[in-house]
């Protein structure tokens, strides 16, 4: 009996591992920035949808989207915190 819990221990790590090489999407929709566009108004146009502050989803959207800086540009996809 040990030696059958160590095989399906064993066969559940090893399918595991197959299908640990995906990186999760982080939660949220996506949004396509539009000529005019400032981060401040794409988070105070989301933000009581997220449950932030606008300064809060801010923040948040340049976290996950891995900016450096609050400038976007027309056409950059960003992630933002809501449910699709």
């Amino acid at each position: 009996m040990i030696i059958g819990v160590c095989v399906f221990s064993t066969a559940n790590l090893v399918f595991a591992s197959i299908g640990g090489n995906r990186t999760p999407k982080p939660p949220g929709i996506e949004v396509t920035v539009q000529a005019g566009d400032t981060l401040w108004e794409i988070a105070k146009r989301y933000d009581e949808q997220a449950h932030m502050s606008t300064q809060e989803l801010m923040y948040y959207i340049q976290q996950e989207n891995q900016l450096t800086s609050a400038v976007i540009h027309p056409g950059d996809v960003l992630v933002i915190p809501l449910e699709s």
